[in-house]
């Protein structure tokens, strides 16, 4: 699936079209409308200024203000201090608009995730929900909704790494520093389906696999509801971490198209993006909202120069300068006269090529009485171009010199689709409140790799140079029943909730073409099999498995003072789950918020959670190449620092290699949290929260280092030389803090002023013993390396801070945030003494401006990483260093290595700087 020629043109044309259809006036005549101004709770917002045409009126204490003689289709626009503005369109003929505003400050939206109550305010949970709206999501200048994520919410990460097959392009996401498959994603508050990659190679979330995140365009969100605290007893499986739940745009008779470009401070990574949203009414009451975007992202590069030798030495004849390599003069010998004029920069470290098309939508109908229908999906298909480590021409058994005589660098081109949809009915009895949510949900997600620019060098000169070399799918369909009720009793609040769920999940490996795999025989000798930096994956490793899972939950929660908001709520979950691959498991929560006055809370939640080993865990297999630090001198050419390339097997959790090592069944993962804390408000818009938590991990499932035959003599009657295999055997103890604050100030000339600061620790480290099995007593630190521990406690900043203000004046918006990652430690390989680097933390800076141009058109410009951090430059781990020179005094290269920063954990990328423009129609 190689990336195609840019569409940019065409995909523009049809996002204007779209556009200027969706705007298309009708002609007819109204006596007068009524524009009601509400909050998210239905309540009346007093003094809102409501623009229509020419003509500006003020709501009254109702909320409402009346318009007469307003001629056909026209646009409203609805402005109050302390919420974030809107702008409708009104039908010809309509006489009635009611218009819900979201308040700026987000603490007081009301949400959906961590309780089953309706009408809960963020600020108003027992557990700490964090809101991102609408608003803060088109402001931060980033592209991708991952990114954006992460630098809203500081115990998100969004890890980047290069050189690492897939994961360089779908990169892991994780919350409070745990595993990207520890956090469940939801939207709509329906369960989303993962990734089918599985993180293999030495980064962030190895052994896992996670959400895409970037299949969902940010233009398509409403909102984001940060959930950081286990919930596994209310959603199931994998909300360890907290539960992160999107909700889709549901607008109607307004829309915005959007067209974005950005560049890095280099001169590379030029982005383009083209979105458009629309809401329209079906029906009276029902509606349908959506979402197109294109986004083509261009590669950037930060590779060092190659500083070894590229070609063959030669004899030198008389007064020809002699070859020095690394300081030894190659008596004799001289250097081949490509090598003076060879490009050094030939890596690709950085942000792979990306091209990107999705659509999403949002439905509801009323279809009788109480009783609705919804749906929302979508469809998403991402093409991406990145590189491997470069093949020289004086390795024979890498390249065969007929076909590239200046050798070559292998490129990866992964395919992603990504499919959706959810259907369900929605029914409340109108006298008791009753709800009862009927629903089924299917997710897609394939991930092809299309290999180019390589070879398989046991075909000698008669290699092709591309091959598909298959990929995976993974599949989850859905249904679930859930049914609330709200009751008083003996005068307190109580809401009961309960419900089941039937999931089915999928997984298969597909087989790559022959070419991608096979060892021909034709090639030099000890030419390597398979097309080169990502071999097929032969026929006896295709999967197609599947289980089911059948759940039941019930959910009580209660205001014992009988007032929301007041004296005592207490709440318990609990919920029982049959998995048809390792059996049943029960978790439980418990939580509670006392309210003393309307300025101090505390709050306190305790739970017990699971997550389910994966599908990807219990039956990827594959036989790759991975680059490991030769620590061992396996070579033998003395040098135990460099990169050397490794044909290490991973096997199946089921297969005769694993019981061969005495590895059991995969299980699931169990949890238990803790957290506390204390929300206050001593005045007016501002509020304070703190809370601690503490996550303790058992049976954590990870990746096994690779166990030899030499070793473990068991494997060769396997039919195994090594092997790796997933197995629980870590335990984990994740502590921290959370601390977040929120002012918004109103000046005399009715400008605002809002600020936010956040603050996030949490440090994970591996508490307890290996327990090995009997055959491998011994190999402790092969089964669980120090470098995967490494990767566990140390990889990712423990430490985030955001700071934000924004100033908004009439037209005028002007954003700034400070933004500081932490340190954080990288290790290279395992071992007795593996090499290690603390990478220093970093402040980074966005300012932002946006101008309301007309009634319809905005133009936003910034700078992301305005001062141009980057991480610390990379001293461990390095690859291709070293300096050629000659006799005559010409150096040709002097070069530490290709990897200027490490290639394996870059919290907030390496590329540098971005500047962005962007021009917004809202119609």
């Amino acid at each position: 699936m190689q990336i195609s020629e840019n569409n940019r043109y065409f995909w523009i044309a049809v996002t204007l079209i779209f556009g200027i259809v969706s705007v298309l006036p009708l002609t007819t005549y109204a006596d007068s409308l009524k524009v009601t101004v509400q909050d998210q709770n239905g309540s009346a917002i007093p003094s809102a200024k409501v623009l229509i045409g020419g003509e500006e009126q003020t709501t009254d204490d109702n909320g409402a203000a009346t318009f007469s003689d307003v001629t056909g289709s026209q646009s409203v626009e609805i402005t109050a201090l302390g919420f974030a503005s809107s702008r409708v369109n009104v039908s010809a003929g309509q006489t009635e608009l009611t218009i819900m505003l979201a308040p700026i400050q987000t603490v007081e939206t009301v949400v959906v995730v961590g309780t089953r109550s309706i009408g809960r305010r963020a600020l108003q949970a027992p557990v700490p929900i964090e809101v991102v709206e609408k608003k803060q999501l088109s402001l931060t200048g980033q592209s991708e909704t991952g990114r954006i994520l992460q630098m809203l919410v500081p115990s998100f990460n969004f890890s980047s790494s290069s050189i690492s097959d897939g994961t360089d392009a779908l990169r892991p996401a994780t919350l409070r520093g745990l595993g990207p498959d520890q956090t469940l994603v939801l939207v709509n508050g329906k369960r989303r389906h993962k990734s089918a990659l599985l993180h293999i190679n030495t980064s962030v979330g190895r052994g896992t696999a996670g959400t895409d995140f970037n299949a969902i365009p940010s233009s398509a969100i409403k909102r984001i509801e940060v959930l950081r605290d286990g919930a596994a007893a209310q959603y199931g499986s994998d909300a360890i971490a907290g539960v992160i739940n999107i909700v889709l745009k549901d607008d109607v008779d307004t829309g915005d198209a959007n067209f974005y470009w950005g560049q890095t401070y280099e001169g590379d990574g030029d982005t383009w993006i083209g979105n458009a949203n629309y809401g329209m009414k079906v029906g009276e009451d029902g509606y349908i909202n959506l979402t197109a975007e294109w986004r083509d992202r261009y590669r950037t590069n930060r590779a060092g120069l190659s500083g070894n030798i590229q070609y063959g030495l030669h004899e030198a004849g008389d007064n020809e300068p002699m070859a020095i390599i690394n300081g030894e003069k190659q008596e004799g010998m001289k250097f081949d006269s490509r090598e003076y004029t060879f490009d050094r920069q030939n890596f690709r470290i950085g942000d792979a090529d990306s091209t990107q098309k999705v659509g999403f939508y949002n439905f509801g109908l009323p279809i009788f009485g109480n009783m609705e229908l919804y749906s929302f999906g979508g469809y998403s298909t991402r093409q991406n171009n990145s590189a491997g480590f470069y093949r020289r021409a004086n390795q024979p058994e890498r390249t065969d010199t007929n076909v590239y005589p200046d050798g070559f660098l292998p490129e990866i081109n992964t395919g992603i689709e990504d499919v959706s949809l959810a259907l369900g009915v929605d029914w409340t009895h109108e006298s008791t409140d009753l709800n009862v949510d009927v629903s089924v949900n299917h997710g897609l997600n394939t991930f092809d790799f299309f290999i180019s620019n390589s070879m398989n060098a046991s075909y000698g000169a008669a290699s092709p140079t591309s091959a598909d070399a298959g990929g995976f799918e993974l599949s989850q369909t859905a249904f679930n029943l859930d049914v609330t009720y709200p009751l008083e009793y003996q005068s307190s609040l109580i809401n009961l909730a309960g419900g089941v769920e039937f999931r089915r999940e999928g997984y298969g490996i597909n087989a790559g073409e022959p070419v991608s795999w096979i060892n021909a025989g034709l090639g030099a000798d000890g030419a390597a099999s398979g097309i080169q930096v990502f071999p097929g994956f032969r026929p006896n490793q295709e999967t197609d498995e599947n289980r089911t899972n059948i759940a039941g939950y019930a959910d009580f929660e209660s205001y014992l003072s009988g007032e929301p908001g007041s004296g005592l709520l207490v709440g318990a979950a609990i919920r029982g789950e049959q998995y048809s691959d390792f059996g049943t498991t029960v978790t439980g929560k418990a939580t509670a918020r006392y309210d003393l006055t309307s300025q101090f809370a505390l709050r306190a939640a305790g739970s017990t959670g699971f997550r389910a080993p994966s599908l990807q865990q219990l039956y990827f297999n594959n036989i790759s190449t991975q680059f490991k630090i030769d620590a061992d001198d396996i070579d033998g050419d003395g040098d135990t620092d460099e990169l050397i390339p490794l044909e290490v097997g991973t096997f199946r959790n089921d297969s005769d290699a694993a019981r061969a090592l005495g590895i059991p069944e995969l299980k699931e993962e169990t949890a238990f949290n803790v957290s506390g804390g204390v929300v206050l408000k001593p005045v007016e818009k501002l509020w304070v929260s703190v809370d601690g938590f503490l996550i303790q991990i058992d049976d954590r499932i990870v990746l096994s280092g690779s166990f030899s035959a030499d070793s473990v003599p068991e494997l060769v009657e396997a039919g195994a030389n090594s092997a790796q295999v997933f197995t629980n055997v870590a335990q984990t103890r994740t502590t921290g803090v959370d601390i977040a604050a929120g002012y918004l100030h109103t000046f005399d000339n009715e400008s605002l002023l809002n600020l936010k600061a956040a603050f996030t620790f949490a440090d994970t480290e591996v508490i307890g013993d290996v327990e090995a099995p009997e055959i491998l007593i011994g190999f402790e630190d092969t089964l669980f390396p120090s470098q995967e521990r490494s990767m566990i406690e140390e990889w990712q900043p423990n430490t985030r801070i955001n700071l934000n203000a924004d100033y908004i004046i009439g037209d005028l918006t002007i954003g700034g945030a400070l933004r500081y990652f932490g340190t954080y430690t990288v290790q290279e390989g395992s071992g007795d003494d593996p090499a290690r680097q603390e990478y220093g933390g970093k402040w980074l800076t966005d300012i932002q401006t946006n101008y309301q141009l007309n009634e319809g058109l905005s133009l936003t410009i910034g700078a992301n990483n305005l001062l141009d951090q980057v991480p610390d430059e990379n001293e461990i781990g390095q690859s291709r260093g070293g300096k050629l020179e000659d006799s005559a005094g010409t150096v040709i290269v002097d070069s530490p290595g290709v990897f200027t920063y490490s290639r394996r954990s870059a919290p907030f990328g390496f590329n540098g700087g971005l500047y962005y423009a962007k021009l917004t129609y809202k119609f």
